[in-house]
């Protein structure tokens, strides 16, 4: 039998600067361990990685227009 994998979206505060990303979780993952993360501010469990990746993309675009996002742009 598959195991179900579930998604959290994950924000994180460093020294006043923000950034989020999603990770993966399965049935079997010990949730206390997955979210040991520093500075961990918020988690939002999704109903799939699309969701993950939406709710994500919406808090690290919300960081860089207010200036609290932790990293810069990248110019080549």
């Amino acid at each position: 039998m598959k195991k179900k994998n579930s998604y959290i979206a994950v924000q994180v505060t460093e020294n006043g600067k923000n950034y989020s990303y999603a990770i993966k979780v399965s049935e079997s993952d010990n949730l206390l361990s997955k979210l040991a993360i520093k500075g961990i501010a918020a988690a939002n469990l999704c109903g799939s990685r699309k969701e993950a990746e939406e709710v994500v993309t919406a808090w690290n675009e919300c960081f860089k227009s207010n200036g609290s996002y932790m990293f810069g742009e990248v110019f080549c």
